[in-house]
């Protein structure tokens, strides 16, 4: 990490992105900016990496704002205590509030999905809770989910970006 002082206030801190690490939502998160870079009192950001045929386990983010980005690939959140499924295409934007249930769904069983992430958490995966209790409702949705995306069933959702916001 370098940090450079011009000749005012401005600090500019540069560093290099860390190495994939596997969240305990069994997602490969890579932290970009963080607490541990700048003095991030609120937002972070990360890249997230999903296998063709990945899904993560039921979690909520217990006081974090999240926004994800779909740079690339066809994925699907499941959220709430149902997991209500909606799919997202590339150029997608997704919101989740804080403490509400989710999954994150590669609906590809081959390619992988590549999203950016914008957290109010300033460690970018501190405040990350699963929540077993949803496994089997996820993994019975999953199921369901990866059935219609290869009938065909999901891309007129797929076919141009959304947004989605998911609040309580």
């Amino acid at each position: 990490m370098t940090q450079v002082k011009p000749h005012n206030d401005i600090r500019i801190t540069t560093g290099k992105l860390g190495e994939p690490v596997m969240g305990p939502q069994r997602q490969q998160l890579t932290v970009a900016v963080h607490s541990g870079l700048a003095p991030i009192r609120s937002l972070s950001s990360g890249f997230v990496r999903m296998p063709g045929g990945h899904h993560a386990l039921p979690h909520i983010h217990a006081d974090s704002e999240i926004q994800v980005y779909v740079v690339r690939g066809r994925i699907a959140s499941l959220v709430g205590p149902e997991m209500t499924p909606t799919v997202h295409g590339p150029g997608s934007l997704i919101y989740i509030a804080p403490g509400v249930e989710h999954v994150g769904v590669n609906l590809d069983p081959h390619e992988p999905a590549d999203l950016v992430e914008f957290r109010t958490d300033p460690a970018f995966n501190e405040d990350v809770v699963p929540i077993a209790g949803l496994d089997a409702l996820a993994d019975t949705r999953v199921t369901q989910l990866r059935r219609h995306y290869l009938l065909g069933r999901c891309d007129e959702q797929l076919a141009l970006p959304s947004v989605h916001a998911v609040t309580r």
